[in-house]
């Protein structure tokens, strides 16, 4: 029999809560159905929510919302439109996503003009921009084009459903191609973000696409307000004063001027802020060398400054709040955000990586080569015109001459004479000879005396005594207008040979201009690395080599509190990395110690350095004797000495204008052959009397102990080695005097403990006796001198001098002695 089994069961009543999630379930199929088929195939729900909660994507809607607030003169969205077809490109989710955001933004708005034209706008270029297809190579402007076409074609079909109107149009128009515009520049900064360049390879139009999408941000944040506070102001204030700590003065005005237009600019009234955050700007990049706090010093008075001028406290007070919450955020921002600015390429004005100067640096250099050559040649040209002209033939200037006496005698005298057809037509020849020998007579004698004259000329011409007066009448005009012709001549000629001057000197500067200084970037590199194994803060380091293979290191570092870390600290440490002794050179320290930056110059220690002492003893008051003792960059010593024509005031304005001349050009770096014919150029151009000086230099090499003599017109020089004095004289006209100079030129290899003696003629200008060497004393007075104080032997030297010419010297006296030893480290 088949067993039959019972199961019991009871019917449970159903609450109203399962009723409803039994319906939510069913509601969630039905849309769930729906969104598949709305979705791209193969796409996941799952996956569409986790990828919309990636922080790029939350970013991405937050700058959809920024971008959909800000409005250009209060009804303008190019920003928003640009940023949408540049970031929502093959992302069709993201895009839905951004263009929500975007009308949560329009919503958001204080004003709402179009606010249904606007969201369809948004949402068909979404669409568009994922579900057409744009070739790879043409998305560059087909993008901008999409853009600007759909912005323009459903704001005029709404304009022509609300009532067409000539201005509305103009707007769309206007709004459209900014779009469009905007859109390129946003493509630029899109591609830059999913390539994820580097900081440090980013290009300019990088630099300037990111830029335009912060100005956009800048104006979005517009009427977000924190406590009363303006984020938006607090972020200008920000950008300014992180330009002044990466840049300076310059871009931080620039900066502050861009950023103080954005209320003009997001409305119709200018605002005051332009003013408030140029100044500010200005002043914050002044102060920047004593650090982020004298940034913040410079912008607090730029703004408590220009804040007088606002009229309402309240909003004076906001604003000098806004200040300090951007200066608290400034003094946040890490150390290491300045350098990496300052490795972007773009934003650096030095040369490339490869440490060559740029093309473009090349181009300006020979076009300036170029300009001065220009100008040598217009000045050559005014010389040529302004050069007296002398005829080829000189015959025929005295033919010019007879012709003129001819017809002056003809003409004033003869004409109304009874016999004048008589004497110049029938007897022209015999006329023409008797006044011919009258007009040698004139010339030989300088006048005519009557009585002398050939008797046949005084009883066959009625007119003779009046003839004879008209000659010497014209003959005495024709001297003075022959004597001033002559000195004008002699004037335009002077001033020819001027210019013609001036000319060669400024052809031989352009030829002379060399400017091939690099900065060596692998030592800069090799020098970072081993300084920050040492633990040196540093802010920057500039290794250049110039021409010449001369090397000198720029550095900026922290401010020091007693102004010798880089002598004792950075030298020795720099040395020690290269192998070679480094020493500093120059240094720009802060005005407070221990505040801001200190800038730097270390140069290669040279092999020798010189002593110097100097005694001189004028004829007058003053001196006509100038020198000069300076060390050049390149590790020379110069010591140079010019005696001007004369004594006194005239003779020292000579001299000392020949020696100013001659020390700046060569500190310039010019050859010392173009420096003397420049001095003796200008000496030429100086006047039309004779002013001229004397040179006598000496340049010594710290290196290698070299001195280069140089002598125009000097005395002799003399130089010591042990219980020896050599002389070296030369005899050479002084500068000033002729065109071309014959310069003296003998090189010397000195050696440590060797002396160096220069003098003026006046030390040796005591004796009547020509044939008297009166250098002897001055060998004999060396040889004897144990000592090696160079300022004690100057004074030895002058007081012998004196002793000689009986305390009454007959010319300005001067003596340089250069003591030259090794440059050893000094221990204390």
């Amino acid at each position: 029999m088949e067993q039959i089994e019972v199961y019991p069961f009871q019917r449970i009543k159903e609450t109203p809560g399962q009723r409803w999630l039994a319906k939510k379930g069913q509601l969630l199929k039905v849309l769930r159905r729906a969104m598949l088929k709305w979705m791209p195939h193969g796409v996941n729900l799952s996956q569409v929510g986790k990828s919309l909660l990636r922080m790029e994507v939350l970013i991405l809607c937050l700058m959809s919302f920024v971008m959909a607030r800000a409005a250009l003169l209060g009804e303008l969205l190019p920003f928003m439109f640009a940023f949408l077809a540049a970031y929502s490109r093959k992302q069709p989710v993201v895009g839905m996503a951004m263009g929500l955001a975007a009308c949560i933004g329009l919503i958001n708005q204080s004003v709402s003009i179009g606010l249904a034209a606007n969201i369809a706008s948004v949402f068909l270029l979404i669409s568009i921009i994922n579900y057409s297809k744009l070739p790879a190579d043409k998305y560059w402007w087909g993008i901008p084009f999409v853009c600007t076409a759909t912005v323009f074609l459903v704001k005029s079909l709404f304009l022509l459903k609300m009532g067409m109107s000539f201005y509305g149009e103009m707007v769309i128009i206007f709004e459209s191609l900014m779009a469009g515009i905007l859109s390129f520049v946003f493509i630029v900064s899109s591609d830059t973000v999913k390539k994820k360049k580097k900081l440090n390879s980013f290009a300019f139009e990088d630099i300037a696409a990111f830029l335009i999408l912060g100005i956009g941000v800048v104006i979005g944040l517009d009427g977000f307000q924190w406590a009363g506070l303006s984020i938006s102001s607090i972020l200008c204030r920000l950008g300014i004063l992180t330009a002044a700590w990466f840049w300076g003065a310059g871009q931080a005005t620039m900066v502050g001027v861009m950023v103080g237009m954005i209320p003009s600019i997001s409305s119709s009234i200018f605002g005051l802020t332009l003013g408030l955050y140029t100044v500010s700007g200005l002043l914050a990049g002044l102060f920047r060398t004593l650090g982020r706090l004298g940034i913040v010093i410079g912008f607090m008075l730029g703004t408590m400054g220009f804040s007088l001028f606002i009229p309402e406290t309240q909003a004076t007070v906001l604003g000098i709040w806004e200040t300090a919450i951007a200066c608290l955020i400034f003094f946040l921002l890490p150390e290491y955000l300045n350098q990496s600015i300052k490795k972007i390429p773009a934003l650096s004005l030095v040369a490339n990586a490869e440490g060559k100067i740029p093309q473009a640096a090349e181009c300006i250099r020979d076009e300036a080569r170029e300009r001065l050559r220009g100008v040598a040649r217009v000045f050559n040209e005014i010389a040529s015109t302004l050069h007296p002209y002398e005829p080829p033939n000189c015959l025929k200037k005295e033919e010019a001459c007879l012709n003129y006496l001819y017809q002056e005698i003809a003409g004033s005298i003869c004409y109304n004479c009874l016999h004048y057809q008589k004497c110049w037509e029938k007897y022209a020849y015999k006329t023409s000879k008797e006044l011919l020998e009258l007009f040698t007579m004139a010339e030989r004698m300088g006048s005519i005396v009557y009585e002398k004259c050939p008797s046949e000329f005084r009883r066959g011409c009625l007119y003779s005594r009046d003839i004879v007066t008209l000659i010497n009448y014209l003959y005495a005009s024709l001297r003075l207008n022959n004597y001033w012709k002559n000195r004008l001549d002699e004037s335009c000629g002077m001033i020819s040979r001027q210019v013609r001057g001036l000319s060669r000197v400024i052809e031989k500067l352009a030829d002379d201009y060399d400017d091939r200084t690099v900065i060596d970037y692998a030592l800069k590199e090799k020098i970072k690395k081993s300084m920050k194994k040492m633990e040196f803060k540093f802010r920057e380091i500039i290794p250049i080599r110039k021409a010449d293979e001369q090397l000198y290191i720029k550095m900026i570092m922290g401010s020091c509190t007693d102004g010798e870390y880089c002598v004792n600290q950075v030298a020795p440490a720099v040395s020690a990395v290269l192998g070679e002794k480094f020493e500093v050179t120059e240094r720009n320290c802060p005005c407070l110690m221990g505040k801001g930056n200190c800038e730097f110059t270390l140069n290669r220690a040279c092999t020798y350095r010189v002593s110097t002492g100097v005694a001189q003893v004028g004829k007058e008051k003053v001196s006509g004797d100038s020198y000069t003792i300076a060390t050049l960059q390149d590790c020379r010593e110069l010591i140079a000495l010019s005696d001007g024509m004369g004594v006194g005031e005239e003779a020292s304005n000579q001299s000392r204008s020949a020696i100013r001349m001659l020390e700046s050009l060569l500190e310039a770096g010019f050859d010392k052959t173009v420096a003397l014919d420049t001095i003796n150029s200008t000496l030429l151009l100086k006047s039309t009397r004779e002013d001229f000086a004397t040179l006598d230099i000496a340049m010594i090499d710290l290196y290698t102990a070299e001195v280069d003599f140089i002598k125009t017109g000097s005395v002799p020089t003399f130089v010591k080695r042990g219980g020896k004095v050599e002389i070296i004289s030369a005899s050479s006209l002084p500068v000033g005097i002729i065109e071309t100079i014959d310069v003296y030129s003998d090189k010397r290899r000195l050696a440590a403990r060797d002396l160096l003696v220069m003098i003026s003629d006046g030390v040796l200008d005591f004796s009547s006796n020509k044939d008297e060497d009166n250098t002897a004393w001055i060998q004999e007075l060396l040889k004897m001198a144990d000592s090696v104080d160079p300022q004690l032997i100057a004074e030895m030297i002058i007081n012998r001098a004196l002793s000689r010419c009986q305390g009454k010297p007959n010319d300005d006296m001067t003596v340089i002695c250069c003591y030259l030893d090794l440059n050893l480290p000094d221990y204390h």
